[in-house]
């Protein structure tokens, strides 16, 4: 365990008796290879500061589809929002299994969210007792990254709490 006294703190954390640096991280997942890398590191980290790690799914929306002429309707958005969801639970189901046969010392929770992923995980950022938030990087670049913009950019300019973005 490190104790406070090893680790240098910015002065406005000088005053907090801290233990450990980190109690409960947040890992988001969407069961990319990036998600993957930054699943694992966070598996690592909260089992060396022994903390509570919760892995964080987002189902986005789904998007109105347009084909020519035709529009696909509600039915068909519904059964595409009940798709996206099955896939993220399993995402979650498999990260957990994955991140219990590899770490069991590493206490693991999940949440499954709906909604705007970058809103999402902001929104569960919020939580007092999170310390920390670990995603992956898509690493967009150059026209794609200013049209389409990033998650992990949102996250990391609109999160009060600190954010650890892994490639």
């Amino acid at each position: 365990m490190i104790f406070a006294k090893d680790i240098y703190y910015p002065s406005r954390y000088r005053h907090l008796e801290v233990t450990t640096l980190y109690k409960n991280i947040l890992v988001a997942t969407d069961g990319s290879e990036q998600a993957k890398n930054a699943l694992e590191h966070a598996a690592i980290s909260a089992q060396k500061w022994g903390a509570l790690l919760t892995i964080l799914s987002v189902v986005p929306p789904p998007t109105p589809m347009i084909l020519g002429d035709v529009q696909f309707g509600r039915d068909f958005s519904l059964d595409l929002e009940k798709t996206f969801t099955a896939y993220h639970l399993g995402v979650l189901d498999e990260a957990k299994k994955t991140l219990k046969s590899k770490y069991p010392s590493v206490s693991v929770t999940t949440q499954l969210k709906k909604g705007t992923v970058a809103l999402k995980i902001v929104e569960a950022s919020e939580d007092e007792d999170l310390d920390l938030i670990i995603i992956g990087s898509r690493g967009l670049s150059g026209l794609s990254c200013l049209l389409l913009g990033s998650i992990s950019n949102y996250v990391v300019n609109h999160c009060k709490k600190p954010v650890l973005v892994v490639k």
